[in-house]
């Protein structure tokens, strides 16, 4: 955390001097132990000129990085790792408008969140989400001037946009709060299945995702219109 918690009466948003009330201000990171697998014939291992293994290796690599956005983003964790979602662990959702009218309403949403940030928080806030609902946001704002299309995501909506297929709900807030811990090294290895001749390269990885302080957060959501 970047201040030391004593007596929370100096922190100006009350919200988050409930929740260090709450939790307390020490975070301890878990052990959840990830895979990721990558199968290549001897084929194509061996038929190569190219060094496969490290482009392999770097592509496990990148699996794991897409592990960190899967379970930050996911909508369904597993049991004990409900606290790594941003929609499951608490976060405060802003809703604005429904759903039959969602690329209006989702623009409203996420500026509504913005505005309900501290300030605290405000200043370093970054948007996740969908590239197809700003693709929709544009389109509606735009009404047919090609000149919004040129336009940065962050002319557009305030704050700086980084695009994740997984945030259904865009995540607004100060993800410096938001903080993924690697406990042990993680582990290289390589297996073969002498039937079938493919050579089965992993990874494991032992990571815990802590949304640390959840007051840094908002969800912008938009109603599900009722049936």
């Amino acid at each position: 955390l970047d201040f030391t918690l004593d007596d929370d009466d100096f922190i100006a948003d009350t919200e988050t001097a409930k929740e260090l009330k709450a939790t307390g201000d020490v975070v301890t990171f878990g052990r959840h132990k990830f895979k990721v697998f990558a199968g290549i014939s001897e084929t194509v291992l061996n038929g190569s000129d190219a060094n496969l293994v490290a482009y392999v290796d770097r592509a496990l690599e990148s699996g794991v990085a897409a592990k960190e956005k899967k379970v930050a983003f996911t909508t369904t964790p597993k049991t004990g790792e409900e606290h790594m979602s941003f929609y499951k662990a608490g976060v405060k959702e802003i809703s604005y408008g429904e759903e039959d009218k969602r690329e209006k309403n989702l623009y409203k949403a996420i500026k509504k969140a913005i505005a309900d940030l501290h300030e605290d928080y405000r200043e370093n806030a970054v948007i996740y989400m969908r590239y197809q609902d700003y693709s929709d946001i544009i389109e509606i704002l735009a009404n047919g001037n090609a000149t919004l299309y040129a336009a940065q995501p962050e002319q557009v909506l305030g704050k700086p946009v980084e695009f994740c297929d997984s945030a259904i709900d865009p995540v607004v807030g100060d993800f410096s709060y938001s903080h993924f811990n690697y406990d042990l090294d993680a582990l290289y290895d390589r297996d073969k299945d002498i039937k079938t001749g493919i050579e089965q390269f992993v990874v494991t990885a032992w990571f815990d995702h802590q949304i640390k302080l959840k007051s840094a957060f908002r969800i912008a959501k938009v109603e599900k219109t009722t049936p």
